[in-house]
């Protein structure tokens, strides 16, 4: 009898061990979906940087203002290379996150 009552309270104390990692898993995967989702807000910020960058560079090729062109074509590189980067950032959080839930998944599963 004692046995069995230390294998059931045995069993269930690993059953809430999984539970617990699968949380904390969770948690993980819900901080990485929040980064990326700032990764994605500063995205579209350099984004709409490069745009008005644009619009100048636009602006000086109509004045024939070469100095003013270069410079404000290099902003606009900058701000793209900046774009790209933060979306390369966003993609990176977003794969993190999947992983963590599948891994949630798995603790789940072992439960």
């Amino acid at each position: 009898m004692a046995l069995l009552l230390c294998m059931v309270a045995t069993a269930h104390a690993q059953s809430d061990y999984y539970i617990r990692k699968a949380q904390g898993y969770q948690r993980e995967a819900e901080y990485y979906q929040r980064q990326a989702e700032g990764h994605r807000r500063e995205a579209a910020y350099h984004l709409k940087k490069a745009e008005s960058y644009q619009r100048e560079v636009e602006y000086y090729v109509r004045k024939e203002n070469t100095d003013k062109v270069k410079t404000y074509t290099r902003y606009v590189n900058d701000e793209m290379d900046k774009y790209k980067t933060k979306m390369r950032y966003a993609a990176e959080a977003d794969d993190k996150a999947a992983r963590y839930l599948k891994y949630a998944a798995e603790a789940l599963e072992r439960k």
